[in-house]
């Protein structure tokens, strides 16, 4: 079998990541670490998943390559990179460096070249090379050892594939590049040809060359066009093609793929807080003080929250399998009373639920899972697959539901709102709810990646637990937890009971080496949670009928600006699809491409605003495209997600999800209807309080961030400003104008 090489368009990925959609990351330090762990995430991922023999990533080399010599405004418009980016392709290097990857530059040269020069070599070699990139640069480079490897989709382009997308063979690629040119790398093409065209030139005529020998048949404005680039054309194509002769040789010794610097590594990722890649890797956590050394104002108040002091992670991860456990199924009314008796002794205990849905207000009891002691767990199964012993809910309710109700007996856990939804639905509701560890890791770090619970035993105690789709299976085919055999249920529950408990021990002492933010854990955020419960349980009743009647007459204005805007593009097509779009606004209605990239013209609603005085039919668009959004979004879903039991939408309201401590909603997202358009305001005017003489209140806080500031800050004038209730945005400007 031949040799695998896999070669990383380095700075491509790193502004992919960089630019990814993801709320920001930062170090304990304050450090910026998103654009590093989304980078970082992919390449593990493919050393796992694809298991090369080697790995190189190339970069480009600062200062000016070849082709600036050739055409001086090459690249030289390019805007400036974010200030938050070099010191993260510096960290990204570090770790490259501690994985043992080799960084391949070549002064002169940009990555493209270094990418086209080893890649020959592996062709000409037979190794097989696969090259990390979604630059379309690269197709001119395929051939049958040479392929394209998308790192998020894992598709491979080959010379084939593209053959069946484009018509075109590898070779080709280079003159569809240079007819359309680049407008990212300031290469001039043909004005108003596209990709579509360019393509379509090519299949017809071969090759360039050809092509402009018979320029002539071109008609219309295009054809002129061409006509007039004939001398630019050949520079173009200079420009584009990939110089496959530059100084670097294949060294299968220093590519191969290598066990990494695993103290370097944990290191690294002890500074940069990356707690999930230190546990999966098998790396040891390096103690890195930061609590201390954070200077003064607002982080007195939130020192430490982002510095999670986790133990030196196990060179392997623990599991039920290599753990000692006591698990115990209890599905015999004796064996219920017992586990009774022994509940009411303790003073604190885990509790979980196992159901049919992730949605509290459909779900079905299952089961019920307990612990008070690490390695530890009862499972009570309620419901359970044919011809399997099970209890009997009424028995259940009136043995364990005083347990629940009993506010002494102090509750501990995760996600614990879900539970005691299901529980309070099921006729027993829970008091002395004292501890969600899902939120106790938010408090002490809301920067994380996940605060689920298998996330969280992977990263604070090494433990790799079982997994639900390892019981219930994925897709169409998925069971339901109450078809789940009880033998493995009560493996799956009881563990979820164990090591929420241990999550309890792990995170409770962290929370009490922070006062504050123990104070916020226990005075807003536990209490906070059962009012969100309470508000979920409620929910908030609709009038279907007046959304089905607005639904109807935005049906009729869609419908209008649908035939609005043919008639302003002279011609139909989908609207919905960005490249069909992109060649009707660029193409044929000949508007500048305000941004683009080396694959697609944006058509994002902030290009289209600034294209709005260019054209009548972008204001039409983005009319549309608004219109759809929330047709799609509210008006053909809220009717569908009415509980049908209750007649009212409950929709979820999560307090662990923003990094900034702002609540957010979801299943609907209630937040998002827009408030200032006319549309908005209707749809929110169909949830109604239920019963007359009840009322839906709507609250907010005024310029929550700026009191916030007036407060760190200190500052005697804000702070006088908003004690006398001033307009604080006047004040403002009174105060930097005068």
């Amino acid at each position: 079998m031949a040799k695998s090489l896999y070669i990383i368009d380095g700075h491509a990925h790193i502004y992919a990541a960089y630019y990814a959609q993801m709320r920001p990351l930062t170090s304990p330090s304050g450090e910026p670490t998103k654009a590093t762990y989304i980078f970082t995430t992919a390449i593990l991922g493919l050393i796992e998943r694809q298991k090369p023999d080697m790995l190189v990533v190339a970069m480009d080399c600062k200062g000016k390559s070849f082709r600036s010599d050739m055409y001086a405004e090459y690249k030289a418009h390019r805007p400036p990179m974010p200030e938050d980016m070099p010191p993260q392709i510096r960290r990204i290097e570090q770790i490259l460096e501690a994985m043992r990857i080799p960084i391949l530059r070549i002064e002169g040269f940009e990555a493209d070249d270094v990418i086209g020069t080893l890649a020959t070599q592996a062709s000409k070699q037979g190794i097989d090379c696969r090259i990390c990139s979604k630059d379309k640069d690269m197709l001119q480079l395929l051939d049958e050892q040479v392929s394209l490897f998308d790192l998020k989709t894992e598709k491979v382009t080959t010379p084939q594939t593209l053959l069946q997308e484009d018509g075109l063979r590898p070779e080709q690629f280079v003159d569809v590049l240079a007819l359309q040119g680049d407008a990212a790398d300031n290469v001039p093409g043909v004005a108003d040809v596209g990709p579509k065209t360019a393509i379509a030139w090519i299949q017809k005529y071969g090759s360039l060359e050809n092509l402009l020998a018979h320029a002539d048949e071109i008609s219309g404005k295009r054809g002129e066009n061409l006509r007039n680039s004939k001398e630019i054309l050949d520079l173009s194509r200079k420009l584009v093609i990939i110089d496959r002769n530059a100084p670097v040789k294949i060294d299968e010794t220093q590519f191969a793929v290598k066990e990494p610097d695993k103290e370097t590594l944990g290191r690294i990722f002890s500074e940069l807080d990356f707690t999930r890649l230190i546990g999966s890797l098998g790396l040891t956590r390096v103690a890195i003080p930061s609590a201390k050394e954070t200077p003064k104002g607002q982080g007195d108040l939130f020192s430490g929250m982002a510095a999670e002091s986790t133990p030196a992670q196990p060179k392997a991860m623990k599991s039920a399998a290599t753990t000692d456990k006591q698990y115990t199924c209890v599905d015999t009314t004796e064996s219920l009373a017992n586990l009774a008796a022994e509940l009411k002794t303790k003073t604190r205990i885990a509790v979980d639920t196992e159901t049919t849905s992730t949605d509290p207000m459909r779900a079905e009891l299952v089961g019920m899972s307990f612990s008070w002691r690490s390695g530890l767990g009862y499972y009570l199964p309620i419901k359970a697959p044919m011809g399997q012993k099970h209890l009997n809910l009424t028995d259940v309710r009136k043995l364990i539901g005083p347990i629940l109700a009993n506010e002494k007996i102090q509750k501990v856990g995760q996600n614990i709102k879900y539970d005691l939804i299901v529980l309070s639905n099921a006729g027993m509701p829970v008091n002395g709810i004292v501890f969600d560890t899902m939120v106790a890791s938010y408090c002490l770090s809301a920067d994380r990646m996940s605060h689920s619970m298998d996330a969280m035993a992977r990263d604070y105690l090494g433990y790799e637990t079982i997994t639900l789709a390892s019981l219930i299976g994925k897709g169409k085919n998925q069971l339901t937890f109450d078809m789940v055999d009880t033998a493995a249920a009560t493996d799956y529950a009881a563990e979820d009971a164990d090591i929420t408990w241990r999550l309890y021990e792990y995170l409770s002492p962290r929370l009490a080496e922070l006062p504050k933010i123990q104070k916020l854990f226990e005075d807003v955020e536990m209490p906070l949670m059962e009012v969100l419960a309470c508000l979920e349980r409620n929910g908030v009743f609709v009038e279907t009928a007046r959304l089905r009647k607005l639904g109807t007459a935005v049906d009729q204005e869609i419908s209008r600006l649908v035939d609005a805007i043919y008639k302003e593009a002279g011609t139909t097509f989908n609207i919905d699809s960005t490249k069909q779009l992109g060649e009707i606004l660029f193409d044929r209605l000949g508007l500048k491409s305000v941004r683009s990239g080396k694959t697609m013209r944006s058509t994002d609603a902030e290009v289209l605003e600034e294209l709005q005085e260019e054209h009548p039919v972008v204001a039409l668009i983005l009319q549309y495209r608004q219109l759809v959004k929330l047709k799609n979004t509210y008006l053909d879903k809220l009717g569908q997600i009415i509980n049908p039991r209750t007649g009212r939408i409950h929709a979820s309201f999560n307090q662990t999800v923003t990094a900034t401590g702002r609540l957010s909603s979801s299943d609907p997202n209630l937040q998002n209807i827009p408030v200032r358009t006319e549309l908005g305001k209707k749809i929110r005017s169909a949830f109604v309080a239920q019963k007359d003489g009840d009322c839906l209140l709507s609250a907010d806080y005024s310029q929550i961030e700026l009191r916030l500031l007036a407060h760190f800050s200190g500052d005697p004038a804000l702070r006088k400003a908003f004690a006398e209730d001033q307009d604080i945005h006047r004040f403002v400007a009174a105060q930097v104008y005068g």
